[in-house]
């Protein structure tokens, strides 16, 4: 089976600001450059076949400390890109709250999130892509992908069949890992947001 670990960024200065980033360079702070070295001191050894990345600078960043010492590529992949907010990019979530007509965009799936932005729908699309295409190329794999914390929640409220209007009720923090299973007939969540005990995540076991 395919395993899937969803690794999102380190912290960044704008993450502590609440300032939407979007598809901007913002490079890792000290303490996003220590949780990737936190992610990468758990792995004695290497579990992953392949590595991805989103393109986005402090994806990047990320997965270079992760791969460090292992025969290991990043694979750039823009379908693992942060979700396209437009407007809202370099606002604060309380400058964004604060706009005349603003309506939370969980509440409007299918309109961009911004203007100028892409919708949910379209980051679930692309998330699915990704996994399907995994699935079919390293069907017995262990595969990383580190990417952003929206897109890991469009991911994987379509692995459990929940509506889009939910992504407000899942917290992904900087440096966590969440890890979905997959075969051809099964998707299977297998962790939310962890950040401790990785080795278990690899343990071979029955789903059922």
């Amino acid at each position: 089976m395919l395993k899937l670990c969803l690794l999102r960024h380190g912290e960044t200065d704008w993450n502590r600001d609440r300032r939407i980033m979007g598809r901007e360079e913002v490079p890792l702070n000290a303490e996003g450059l220590a949780q990737a070295r936190r992610f990468r001191s758990q792995l004695e050894e290497c579990p992953f076949d392949q590595v991805f990345s989103s393109p986005i600078l402090r994806a990047r960043q990320t997965a270079d400390v992760v791969v460090e010492g292992f025969p290991l590529e990043v694979q750039l992949d823009g379908r693992l890109d942060e979700v396209g907010y437009g407007d809202w990019v370099v606002k604060t979530i309380k400058e964004v709250r604060e706009q005349a007509g603003y309506i939370p965009y969980y509440r409007r799936i299918e309109t961009p999130v911004a203007p100028g932005g892409e919708s949910l729908l379209q980051v679930r699309d692309r998330a699915l892509e990704f996994l399907r295409d995994c699935a079919a190329q390293y069907p017995d794999q262990n595969i990383l992908a580190v990417t952003h914390a929206d897109w890991i929640k469009c991911l994987i409220l379509e692995i459990l069949g929940l509506p889009m209007e939910n992504i407000w009720k899942i917290r992904i923090d900087n440096g966590s890992v969440s890890q979905i299973e997959c075969d051809e007939k099964h998707r299977i969540l297998v962790c939310l947001n962890q950040r401790n005990d990785l080795a278990r995540l690899f343990a071979v076991r029955p789903w059922f």
